[in-house]
């Protein structure tokens, strides 16, 4: 009999929708052999939403929900499967290889609510689980992950399961080993081509398996790892071993399958969290497929690549690399360009408690909740314990993160600093029961994991890259004074920076800000290490102020010169001015010349407006002539003022600027020595 198995997924972002989602599918897989890997199965429904809402399940291509779920964040869902090769999760022989119309699942809220799915399944000795990635798992270039799969079992196998989400998709495999073989029904080498192209209709799929049993050989242990899917439509695939070894030589084994993402969903930068197993790195290693040539691999900051491999490649980073022996420890990963991780954990010492993790990148962009893991503790009918795993910004502080489980609130550990990174933590917490929620006011990646006697579960609830919602509203009075800006989603977050008119202001660093004059506000909020600017927000006066501002484009000028006067009018009043004239007579010494406008008429001196709607700014361009009134000064300075008119009262509470001067200076005499006389002559106009 085994020991445990423990799988820590610990899976971070992506661009886009999460595992959150509207949407799921469940390619089929394919076991070695019946019930060796997977007999009993379920599906487990849970969603953050506190109102329940309709969760339809349809199987294959029938366009009638063959059941359906209601669920809430109370009241989680469990669809429970048929046993072992049932071809709708795991099919047999006679639908491998072929194109399938009756098998794979989709669930799909009709009312467009977001909710989690997570497959688990088990059997007397192995256990395993995998999380739909939702509409993030939908693309077209994704690569076959998983680990290389050592020594013989007549139920060690590999698997790939595609899933078409339009007709008429074309799938091509490409870029395995040449030896290798897929199975066709019962001849395990039905398929011996270099490169392999299927056509599918939209919810029909497909299962590739390159079978080990008891004759393994080096491009079945290892030769798909790697492999190209590029279809012409959206596709979403699962992979892994039912089941798979890690011994040369040796019969032990489990199971290990999940959902990647496509390439275009990949980062460069991993954190990775220790499972149970030992030193001598048998189940105890992330590994890397390349999707560009080139691609290095630095490990806990270091500066000098431990590896570089190409497209397709892969590379094991040793579990020396980790930041101990102990479960919990740590490994920090960066790449030069975006690739494809997973993750071999142990369960326990033992070289047969491995598990499998599709491990994503970390980043800022994570959610800061997960609501909720279901039942933690069950995995397809059996009782497991269970724990969570969590990576979490640095900049978060731990209080601002709270674990409960059906016991209530949890008390979180101290973090593990993660070597290589300024950026993130992580913490390992065993032995939760119930319902399992983190909330957290940065982002964080959380996975879950299980075990009873050989049998060992895991899952991840993270979701993806998730853009925040940091739209302004405007509380309290509409206007000023007593207008209080706040984020309308109410979404939290670890720091918080005010703005005016682009200029930031000192002490504002709440959730919310009391505005005292009137201008554009935004918000600049920090998440994890990165920061993010919220929409500009405009607040305005509960009183009329019309704001009158003008300039010129040279104060000191000779006589006879043109100048260029600018005056802007702007309404700072919450609501809109009527009847607006602006008028500016040009003092004696400045003749009018020409002027043109942004809105309205001119005919001098008066620039007729009418409405002026709150926040509205329009220019007024006059050109005047400059001429000295006196010819005894050697300078005169005017001052030119601009003055406003409206059915309205102006408070003036913001202060104009309405006049300028300009200094106009006569020509200087020329002087002209002759014959010992001299002749001054005066130049003017």
């Amino acid at each position: 009999m085994r020991q445990f198995t423990l799988f820590c997924l610990l899976f971070t972002g992506f661009l886009g929708q999460a595992q959150l989602s509207d949407l799921h599918y469940l390619p089929p897989l394919r076991q070695g052999q019946n019930n060796a890997a997977i007999q009993q199965q379920a599906v487990y429904l849970s969603t953050p939403e506190t109102t329940p809402f309709t969760v339809n399940v349809y199987q294959g291509t029938n366009p009638t929900p063959i059941t359906s779920f209601t669920i809430s964040n109370t009241s989680p869902a469990v669809y429970t499967l048929g046993n072992g090769n049932n071809n709708v999760t795991l099919v047999d022989d006679a639908n491998t290889g072929v194109v399938l119309t009756n098998s794979g699942l989709r669930f799909e809220s009709p009312s467009g609510e977001n909710f989690y799915v997570n497959y688990r399944g088990r059997s007397g000795s192995q256990a395993a689980s995998l999380t739909s990635k939702g509409r993030v798992a939908m693309g077209t270039r994704f690569k076959w992950g998983g680990v290389p799969n050592l020594g013989s079992h007549v139920s060690k196998s590999n698997t790939l399961g595609i899933m078409a989400t339009e007709d008429n998709t074309t799938i091509t495999l490409s870029g395995y080993d040449p030896d290798c073989e897929f199975r066709v029904g019962s001849n395990r080498a039905g398929i011996t081509d270099d490169s392999y192209t299927i056509t599918l209709d939209a919810n029909e799929s497909f299962v590739f398996e390159t079978y080990i049993g008891n004759s393994p050989t080096m491009a079945h242990e290892r030769g798909w790892i790697g492999a190209s899917i590029v279809s012409d439509r959206d596709i979403v695939i699962s992979n892994g071993s039912l089941n798979y070894g890690r011994q040369v030589g040796a019969s032990n084994r489990d199971a290990g399958i999940d959902q990647p993402v496509p390439e275009n969903r990949l980062g460069k930068e991993y954190v990775f969290v220790r499972g149970n197993g030992n030193a001598n790195g048998w189940t105890e290693f992330p590994l890397i497929i390349a999707t560009e040539n080139n691609t290095q691999i630095f490990v806990n900051g270091s500066a000098t690549p431990i590896a570089t491999i190409n497209d397709g490649e892969f590379f094991e980073i040793p579990s020396t690399y980790y930041s101990s022996n102990s479960v919990g420890a740590n490994m920090y990963v960066e790449t030069s360009k975006d690739v494809y991780a997973y993750q071999c954990m142990g369960g326990s010492t033992a070289a047969y408690t491995q598990g499998l993790n599709f491990v994503a990148p970390v980043n800022c962009l994570l959610p800061d909740t997960m609501d909720n893991i279901p039942n933690i503790t069950d995995a397809a009918g059996v009782n497991i314990t269970g724990g969570v795993t969590i990576i979490a910004a640095t900049s978060t502080p731990d209080s601002s993160i709270t674990v409960t489980d059906g016991s209530g609130t949890v008390t979180l550990p101290p973090s593990s600093p993660v070597i290589g990174t300024p950026d993130w933590k992580t913490f390992y917490l065993p032995s939760l029961t119930g319902n399992v929620s983190v909330q957290s006011t940065g982002p964080i990646a959380v996975g879950f994991f299980g075990f009873n006697g050989a049998r060992g579960i895991a899952g991840y609830y993270s979701g993806f890259d998730t853009v925040p919602n940091i739209n302004l509203q405007i509380t309290g009075s509409n206007c000023l004074p007593g207008a209080v800006l706040e984020i309308a989603s109410g979404e939290t977050f670890d720091a918080y920076q005010w703005y005016g008119d682009g200029v930031l202001i000192p002490g504002a660093t709440s959730a919310s800000y009391t505005a005292t004059t009137a201008g554009d506000y935004f918000l600049r909020v920090t998440r994890g290490p990165c920061s993010y600017d919220s929409n500009s927000i405009a607040v305005y006066y509960c009183d009329p102020d019309i704001v009158l501002n003008k300039t010129v484009d040279q104060n000191n000028v000779t006589d006879g010169t043109d100048v260029t006067f600018t005056i802007t009018v702007e309404n700072f009043w919450n609501d809109p001015v009527t009847n607006l004239v602006l008028t500016d007579i040009l003092p004696n010494g400045l003749e009018f010349v020409s002027a043109s406008t942004t809105t309205g008429s001119f005919n001098y001196p008066d620039w007729t407006l009418g409405t002026l709607n709150p926040g509205q700014l329009e220019t007024l361009t006059l050109t005047a002539k400059t001429k000295m009134t006196n010819i005894y000064q050697s300078s005169q300075t005017y001052t030119n003022t601009v003055t406003n008119a409206q059915d309205q009262t102006d408070l003036n509470i913001t202060t104009d600027n309405p006049r300028v001067n300009v200094t106009v200076n006569i020509i200087p005499p020329t002087t002209v020595i002759t014959n010992r006389r001299i002749t001054i002559r005066v130049n003017k106009n």
